[in-house]
């Protein structure tokens, strides 16, 4: 009976490890504005806003956090959490169940979790209108990350039916070029192979095509 219960007690050990969210620090708006004046200062103003916008909305339900939200964390925690949310963007299927795990990893900001936030990021359903906040929330942690590998992506959004997410787009480009050349994807093109790399594929370069019916 002593060897069943010290099972169960490492099993929920482990468990709580790997799948309890870890507890952020309270939305500072402050901390926002000034991360807006430093990182999106050469985005248009109207982006700007909505960045703002975005913490003033979703900060309060947890939807949004500051930068340094997990800055608390201790090395092990933090490896932990990272690893948890590699799987489960890696496997998850599309969903609002991934948003608070979105916005974890939009604080957390580790390179491991860019493939994952580029899968969600990149959900599409052709001629079809589906829910789109998971998709604007992956973005937004990619504007965190700051990662070349994001960029063709990231462009193909500019245009998008979705304000949040062409918004988003806009943001996270802006704050690597230190420019906002706005929906105009063959700037942005420009732009990127300015900075040495090779021309985004033109697949990525199509306007956005709405919804039949739409």
């Amino acid at each position: 009976m002593k060897s069943v219960s010290l099972l169960f007690g490492l099993a929920l050990a482990l468990l709580t490890s790997t799948s309890t969210l870890a507890q952020p620090q309270p939305l500072d708006m402050d901390a926002a504005s000034a991360e807006v004046s430093s990182n999106y200062g050469k985005a248009h103003p109207e982006v700007q806003e909505f960045v703002l916008h975005t913490a003033r909305s979703f900060g309060r339900n947890g939807l949004w956090l500051n930068e340094n939200a997990y800055a608390g964390l201790k090395p092990e925690e933090r490896q932990a959490r990272i690893e948890y949310l590699v799987k489960l963007f890696a496997e998850a299927e599309y969903g609002r169940h991934l948003c608070t795990a979105l916005a974890e990893a939009s604080a957390l900001r580790d390179p491991k979790l860019i493939s994952g936030l580029k899968k969600v990021a990149a959900y599409h359903v052709d001629g079809k209108d589906y829910d789109c906040r998971p998709k604007w929330m992956a973005v937004a942690a990619l504007a965190r990350q700051e990662s070349p590998d994001a960029v063709p992506l990231l462009v193909s959004l500019v245009d998008h039916g979705n304000q949040n997410t062409r918004f988003w787009a806009r943001a996270a480009l802006a704050r690597m070029a230190k420019d906002d050349f706005k929906a105009d994807k063959p700037a942005w093109n420009k732009w990127w192979t300015g900075q040495g790399h090779e021309p985004i594929d033109p697949a990525f370069l199509r306007p956005y095509v709405p919804p039949s019916g739409s």
